[in-house]
This record gives C-alpha cells, sequence and structure tokens, in this order.
C-alpha cells in the first residue's frame, strides 16, 4: 500500500505528535508499505528528501516554533498525484492538515484522520488577557471546528477513550476507532545505553551519585503546568531529590524565572531541546517521573518513562486509568504538597522496594507494542478505502423549500437513491454535481433524513393540539427507523424551539380542568398519565386557591343534582358525593358541597310515585302479582327510599286503582 501521513509537525520535532508518526512510519515500511511524509519547514520554498515532502512554512515562535503552511500548493499537489496514494492519513488540523483534504477532493483519495491533540486545553494562546466569555466562545469554536473536520473524512483515529468521548460530545459523526499510539521499546531498553553516558549527562548537570533524580520530559507549555512540581519542590526538605526539566517551548524562560523566585536553582535543572535520540539517556538518568499535564490525548511521556521502568507521579486523568496504579506503577497528586509528600515518601523506600516498582512499571505498557499499533491502523486505511470504493456519486440536485433532495447512484445500485439533506449539510460538504459521497456519508444522510422526516410529522401533528414530552416520546418510538438517542434528541430539539414545553402544559391543562369543573385528584391522575412528573403537579395544584376548589365543587354538585331523577334526598346526596370524587375532589370537599345543596324543592312523594311507576314499566312485563310487588319495593329501596313508605306508597295507589295489577 501506498501511504501519504501529512503533519505539521515532523522530526527533528519532538513531541508526542512526531513520535507516534515515527512509529508509524517505522512499522509500515518494515512491512512492506511504501510511505510518504508531507510536512513542512521554515523556509519559503519547497524541499523534497526522498519520501519527504517538505513545504513552504512560516514558525510561529510564540507557540513552540509551530510552522504555518498556506492551505494550497499547486506544485506540491502535482508532486502528491505522483505519489500515486491509495490513502491519505492526516495528523494535523491546519496547515498542512488543510492542504491534505484539499489534495484528497481533488485527486479522489480516501482519508483517514489521528485526533492528536485537546485543542480546548490550548485556548489560553488566543485568549491572553483569560476573559471567561472568550474562552467559551472559543471552546465552542473549537467544538464546532473539530465536528467539522472529523466529519470530512472517512475515518478518525483516536489516541483514547478519553479524546473519542470528547469528539461524541462535539457531535462528530464519522466513524471513530480507539487505537493508543504503539510504542518501538527496542528504543527504551534501558540495557542498551551505556553507563558512561547516564554518569556523563549526571556530571554535566551536577548531580551526584548519591543524588536522587526525577524527570520531566516534554513540551514546555503552560498546558503542561509544569509550574505544580516545580512549586512541589518547595515542600521537599532533602537535598538530594532533584527535579530536571528536559525539553523547550514558550514557556521555558516563566519557569526559569518560577524555580529561581523560590530559590530552588540548585534542586530544579532545565535541560532545554534534545534529540529524539538523546530522549531515552534523559529517561535513564533519572529514578522515577513527573507530569502534571491534563491536556492529553494519551499521554505518549508516561508511557515511555513506564517502558523505561520508571514510577511514574502524575494528576487523575482518564487517559492514566490503566497506566497508573496507586503504588504499583506510580503516585497520583492534586497538589503541590502532596506531590512532594509522595516524592519524598518513594525516596525514602528500600532500594529493594523502589527497584521492584521499577520491575512492574513496564508491564503496564505491553499493549502499546508498535506492531500491534500497525496492525489496527492498517485495518483502518482497508476500511476507509473500502468504504470509499463505494462512495456514491451525485447525479441530480433538486432544491426544496428549506431542504434539498439529492439523487446518489453508485455501480452497485440499480437505481439512484433519492435523498432529503438539511441546507447546513448541503453547504458543509459542498454537494454539487458529481461530487463524491462515502458509503458512510450517505448512510448518514439517510438516517437524518429518517429523523428529518419524523421531525417534519412531529411539527404537523403539534400544530393541531399539544402534546406532553412523554406523549411524544410514544409516538416516536412507534415511527422505524429511530434509535433511543434518535427520539432523544428529537425531544431536545423541539423542547428547545419550545413546540413542546411540559410546565407550559401543565398550566394551560389544569386551567381547562378546572374551568370544567374537574377536581385535583383527577387532574392529578390525567397529568400524571400524560407523563408530568408528579412533584410539579403537586406544587401546581397547591398553588390553587381552596376555597376556588370548594366553589368548584358545589357549581359540579348543582349540575349533578340536575341529572339525578328518581331517588330519595338521601340518595341523590349520597351520589352526588360519590360522583364529586370521581370527578376528583377530596371527600371533606365533596361532602361540604353536597350540605350545601338547597333540597328544599325536592319533593320526596312525587319522587317515590316516578320511582313505582318506572318500576311497574320496567318489570310489568314479566312478573306478575307478588314477585312484581317485591321486584318494585326491591327497587325502590336502592333508589334511597324507605320499605315502609314504599309498600305504603303502593297500597295508597292499589286502592286509588284496582286495575294496576299487583296484589
Amino acid at each position: 500500500m501506498r501511504i501519504g501521513l501529512f503533519t505539521d509537525t515532523y522530526t527533528p520535532d519532538i513531541n508526542g505528535v512526531v513520535s507516534s508518526i515515527v512509529t508509524l512510519q517505522r512499522e509500515l515500511e518494515k512491512n512492506g508499505h511504501e510511505v510518504f511524509v508531507i510536512t513542512n519547514h521554515k523556509a519559503r520554498t519547497m524541499k523534497r528528501e526522498g519520501n519527504v515532502l517538505r513545504l513552504p512554512g512560516l514558525e510561529l515562535k510564540w507557540l513552540y516554533g509551530y510552522k504555518l503552511s498556506t492551505p494550497f500548493h499547486f506544485a506540491a499537489r502535482d508532486e502528491v498525484k505522483k505519489m500515486n496514494l491509495d490513502v491519505i492519513h492526516v495528523h494535523t488540523e491546519f496547515g498542512v492538515g488543510f492542504f491534505a483534504r484539499i489534495v484528497a477532493k481533488n485527486l479522489n483519495i480516501p482519508v483517514v484522520s489521528t485526533y492528536h491533540t485537546m485543542y480546548e486545553d490550548y485556548t489560553h494562546y488566543v485568549n491572553l488577557f483569560g476573559f471567561e466569555e472568550v474562552d467559551k466562545m472559543t471552546k465552542r469554536i473549537v467544538s464546532t471546528f473539530s465536528r467539522s473536520i472529523s466529519d470530512n473524512v472517512q475515518a478518525v483515529i483516536s489516541p483514547s477513550e478519553k479524546t473519542k468521548e470528547k469528539l461524541l460530545k462535539y457531535g462528530v459523526k464519522t466513524p471513530i476507532y480507539v487505537i493508543p499510539t504503539g510504542l518501538d521499546f527496542s528504543m527504551f531498553d534501558m540495557r542498551q545505553i551505556q553507563m558512561d553516558t547516564i554518569t556523563s549527562i549526571r556530571k554535566a548537570y551536577g548531580i551526584q551519585e548519591d543524588d536522587k533524580l526525577i524527570v520531566y520530559l516534554g513540551r514546555i507549555a503552560e498546558e503542561k503546568s509544569i509550574d505544580i512540581p516545580i512549586e512541589g519542590f518547595r515542600y521537599v526538605e532533602d537535598e538530594h531529590i532533584k527535579l530536571m526539566i528536559v525539553g523547550d517551548g514558550p514557556q521555558l524562560d516563566d519557569y526559569r524565572e518560577l524555580a529561581k523566585k523560590y530559590h530552588l536553582e540548585d534542586k530544579v535543572i532545565f535541560t532545554g531541546k534534545k534529540s529524539r535520540e538523546e530522549v531515552p539517556q534523559y529517561y535513564a538518568c533519572a529514578d522515577c517521573f513527573v507530569s502534571a499535564s491534563l491536556s492529553e490525548t494519551q499521554g505518549m511521556t508516561f508511557i515511555e518513562a513506564l517502558a523505561c521502568g520508571l514510577p511514574v507521579f502524575a494528576r487523575p486523568d482518564d487517559v492514566l486509568k490503566d497506566l497508573v496504579v496507586e503504588g504499583v506503577s506510580g503516585y497520583l497528586f492534586e497538589t503541590p504538597q502532596e506531590f512532594a509528600k509522595k516524592l519524598t515518601a518513594f525516596f525514602a523506600m528500600t532500594k529493594e522496594a523502589q527497584q521492584e516498582m521499577k520491575n512492574k512499571a513496564r508491564a503496564f505498557v505491553d499493549k502499546y507494542d508498535s506492531r500491534v499499533f500497525y496492525q489496527k491502523v492498517l485495518s483502518v486505511y482497508y476500511q476507509a478505502i473500502d468504504d470509499y470504493q463505494h462512495a456514491y456519486e451525485v447525479v441530480k440536485i433538486k432544491n426544496l423549500d428549506d431542504y434539498v433532495r439529492i439523487y446518489v447512484e453508485n455501480d452497485s445500485e440499480d437505481q439512484p437513491l433519492k435523498i432529503l439533506v438539511s441546507l447546513d449539510d448541503y453547504f458543509l460538504y459542498k454537494i454539487r454535481i458529481g461530487t463524491m459521497l462515502d458509503r458512510y456519508t450517505v448512510d448518514e444522510f439517510r438516517h437524518k433524513e429518517i429523523m428529518l422526516e419524523a421531525y417534519r410529522a412531529a411539527i404537523r401533528k403539534l400544530k393541531i393540539r399539544d402534546y406532553t414530552r412523554k406523549e411524544m416520546q410514544i409516538y416516536f418510538n412507534r415511527l422505524p427507523g429511530l434509535a433511543n438517542e434518535d427520539v432523544e434528541a428529537l425531544l431536545c430539539e423541539l423542547e428547545e424551539k419550545g413546540y413542546i414545553n411540559d410546565q407550559l402544559y401543565l398550566q394551560e391543562k389544569i386551567e381547562k380542568m378546572q374551568f370544567s369543573l374537574m377536581g385535583k385528584g383527577n387532574i392529578r391522575r390525567t397529568l400524571m398519565n400524560k407523563g408530568i412528573a408528579r412533584e410539579d403537579i403537586d406544587q401546581a395544584l397547591d398553588a390553587l386557591d381552596d376555597e376556588e376548589e370548594s366553589q368548584k365543587a358545589i357549581q359540579m354538585a348543582e349540575k349533578l343534582m340536575a341529572t339525578i331523577k328518581d331517588k330519595s334526598k338521601k340518595m341523590k346526596k349520597q351520589t352526588i358525593v360519590k360522583k364529586l370524587i370521581n370527578l376528583g375532589y377530596d371527600s371533606d370537599v365533596a361532602l361540604s358541597a353536597s350540605e350545601n345543596l338547597n333540597f328544599e324543592d325536592e319533593d320526596d312523594h312525587s319522587a317515590l310515585i316516578k320511582t313505582i311507576q318506572k318500576a311497574q314499566r320496567n318489570y310489568a312485563r314479566k312478573y306478575q302479582g307478588k314477585d312484581l310487588r317485591n321486584k318494585i319495593i326491591l327497587y325502590c329501596m336502592q333508589k334511597g327510599f324507605v320499605r315502609e313508605d314504599v309498600i305504603n306508597q303502593l297500597e295508597e295507589m292499589e286502592e286509588n286503582d284496582e286495575d294496576s295489577g299487583i296484589e
């Protein structure tokens, strides 16, 4: 396979990204692949060195000598075309990274991207005065930018789960593969380093034979939090414990001043920049390693230190979860004081105990073998190429009001696919006739179309009448093609745009049900069935006037009284109380309302006669004589009339009408 590695930083630079690229390059070449590195250098002209193509770049001294290239070079594009690449692997987001994406689109080459840098931890470079609003704004920009560049490639490689979770939080949809950067362990085999070399380095920096040394190795920058271990040495009382800081960066002079301020010139040693070949020698000079950085996507220097058999002192971070185990492979600290305390305790251990920790440290990084790293990255290359080869071509575009209908086809489809895409995606992907969209992107568009259709259907539904969040959730769950996270995203969008609002629904529904003279209990049950939280309902109902509730109960009781016929006064009251309770009124409120009813105009005698006559009509066809009489008596008693009154009334009616048919 012919592979292009595009990066803004490459040898002779020393950092984690370069380590990752060099390790990958060596393993790829070792296994027969041809690798081209496209990078930059501080010059105005392009330079070719074997398989390394260096583009013109401008050095940004304030950003640790970072070299920035312009996004496009016609001559360089022609050089890349000659390389006949099968896949492009981008290791940077700016400069050369922009160039890589343009060339890939121009030459129809699939792209894999590794997200090496947590840019949120670098916003202080543009927020020079530390304004909170500026910080929030830059972090939003980082989120949008990261999502945009990651969704324009076929695959994203994340060095750690921590980085993957951050990308998912940004909203990245492209497949993300977690592949920790591998390490060429042969480079960090301490047995290969001559003792004379170690002695010479220690002597050059005034480190005595009985001195104990902890080393930091990496970029000297604010996000690395080197001030914490420096300050920690204010609390280290043992004069024979020293800190060596190896590397260069924008904050080097600041940290030198900090050490001078704390009068630590004899304890804190700065070596300046060292070549990559020298790095293992400086690990070999030390007894342990420290880094307080929380900005790592993986933490290659932690892995290198452990590979060299150095216990690691670090602040708790997700990327170190399986690397630094307290008291086994190192120690975790939060403050300078805690760092000093644990460092002192480590050096107070016996030589045998320290050596045991060093022996165990190496075992924690076996999984970072560069051969495993190479095999996993190679599998991502093949997957990206396969996805790209099954790409679709846009053959027709139809503009709608708020969306665009695109027609795409490839050799595996009999007919072009019709896909509805949002205007945002239309412009983001720069869709035109002839645009190539990989299989994953088309699948993502089709899924978004399902989401879009569900959203539009929900809007139509909500325009007819209001629904609660739970009701809309049930509605979405019945639609095909929507996963739980899709439903949640749709509900959140509807809430954000005000189409569903449970609190507003709660207030309006209570008003309507009160107007219908419904009691609090029924209101509570109805709203709970709609998915409104009970505590919210109770809070809203508690705010209602109790006197108003009583008045509404009386109004409803009066309505009910007019509908209850052929019953005694007592039975009418009981029936009204029961109905009020069924309508949600408390029993005390229902009883009180029934007591307030005026039954003076009610005539039990007339009501009894009507009830008897009704019973006669109901039972006369089926019963005769004594049986009919008993049925009438029972029916009237069920309506609340007293047995003696019923019998007396029947006898009176028999006397007045001998032809009544009742014996």
